[in-house]
């Protein structure tokens, strides 16, 4: 197929009212970045209801990688590479568009080998201008499909094939390889958050959920020793945000060692609450760190029930804890959803690999109830000095800094966390 566009279909977007606009200008630049991030500086163009890709003579592996980045790029409901005719070349006869061209390409595209034994033609004649019905259309294509390839059944429910053809005024597309995007709304459009990410399977999926939702998304982690900023960025949490910001277009990761907090705790009696008081006291310091990033909510991967820390009672007692909101996009997942939504966005497979994370401070008796005034008694008698605990472990923190996919710079976090946002 010679695919001269890649036509983009939004939904979410499409309901906005009065910022309508705002948010389809936002989702064309996500578009764009996505594209320059694989070298790609082709020309990306507004329509109403639709956003298109002008390919520069493209390859095979040209289109492919701007497929997968158009298809990485939240907002985006639908897309397609596709033939396109312009208006001016379909009426350059003088006596009505070239309905010929239009139907060879169809055919063309039909008679591309595939699997199954249905077709539909589908057929959107935004421009009324066209002098054939949608229906009309798409029975004179179905019928020459059926006369010249081995398509011999029509489905108009579900096709093995679909045969689009969207007519609008600037021209016509053809196309039949309709391709789901992630949907939701475009990033930088729905505010800031700090997202809490371990090395794990839920803390991934819960970050590239708000993303989806058109938020800004940074990340924090709490390692379980010091990092040098040369080895930054083969930490297993690095490469999670460094594929994430595929998504989150760009982001940036404070690490930051928990060993003071295990010092502080070491030799203590915690009477079992060993993870909730670390949740609390990771749920205070990602509050401070929210508060310099401009960041106005935390993430967690939580899901109600699926280990002793995230009891309704112990989540209810980490909100306690902090002031910010905290965002629990999971909370109602089971783990196989979770994990399949791991395995469509890519971050299945290092969320199976070993590390070591803040579940080694797992007690062997976890609490699975709690109450926000007992463990307020228990920090007193525990932490003494908490801001200091705070400080300390900021100290040693590590911010890096990623772009669509790639590690772009490394520094101390107190450095850079008070001009950040």
């Amino acid at each position: 197929m010679n695919c001269n566009r890649i036509l983009v279909h939004y939904a979410e977007v499409a309901l906005k009212g009065r910022n309508r606009r705002d948010f389809e200008s936002r989702l064309k630049r996500n578009i764009k970045i996505r594209l320059q991030s694989e070298g790609l500086d082709w020309e990306v163009h507004r329509g109403r209801d639709r956003i298109t890709v002008h390919p520069r003579d493209p390859n095979a592996a040209a289109l492919e990688r701007a497929l997968e980045a158009v298809g990485e790029t939240a907002g985006v409901a639908t897309f397609a590479p596709a033939v396109f005719f312009p208006r001016d070349a379909l009426y350059a006869g003088g006596d009505g568009p070239d309905v010929d061209a239009i139907e060879s390409a169809a055919l063309a595209q039909a008679a591309e080998p595939a699997k199954g034994r249905s077709f539909a033609v589908r057929v959107n004649r935004a421009d009324k201008g066209f002098p054939l019905t949608s229906e009309a259309f798409a029975r004179r294509l179905g019928a020459r499909i059926i006369e010249t390839t081995s398509w011999q059944h029509v489905d108009l429910r579900r096709p093995d094939r679909a045969i689009h053809v969207d007519i609008y005024p600037e021209g016509v597309y053809v196309y039949h390889d309709r391709r789901r995007g992630p949907g939701g709304l475009p990033v930088f459009s729905g505010g800031h958050v700090l997202s809490l990410l371990s090395g794990g399977m839920d803390s991934p999926v819960a970050a590239w959920m708000m993303a989806k939702r058109g938020c800004r998304v940074d990340f924090l982690h709490m390692t379980a020793t010091h990092l040098r900023p040369e080895d930054a960025g083969n930490n297993l949490v690095a490469r999670i945000a460094a594929h994430l910001s595929r998504f989150t277009l760009r982001s940036r990761l404070l690490l930051v060692p928990y060993t003071h907090f295990d010092l502080a705790l070491t030799g203590q009696d915690s009477q079992g609450y060993d993870m909730i008081l670390f949740r609390r006291f990771m749920t205070r310091l990602a509050e401070h760190v929210a508060a310099n990033l401009h960041a106005s909510a935390l993430v967690s991967g939580d899901s109600l029930g699926q280990v002793a820390s995230q009891t309704l009672a112990n989540m209810v007692s980490t909100s306690q804890a902090g002031t910010v909101p905290i965002l629990r996009p999971l909370v109602g997942l089971d783990k196989h959803e979770i994990i399949e939504r791991a395995r469509d966005i890519g971050t299945f497979d290092m969320g199976t690999e070993q590390y070591k994370d803040c579940c080694a401070l797992l007690s062997r008796n976890p609490q699975t109830k709690s109450r926000h005034t007992r463990l307020e008694a228990l920090e007193t008698r525990l932490f003494p000095d908490y801001d200091g605990l705070i400080e300390s472990s900021l100290a040693d923190a590590l911010m890096l800094t990623f772009e669509t996919g790639r590690l772009t710079g490394v520094e101390p976090a107190l450095s850079s966390l008070s001009d950040a946002g």
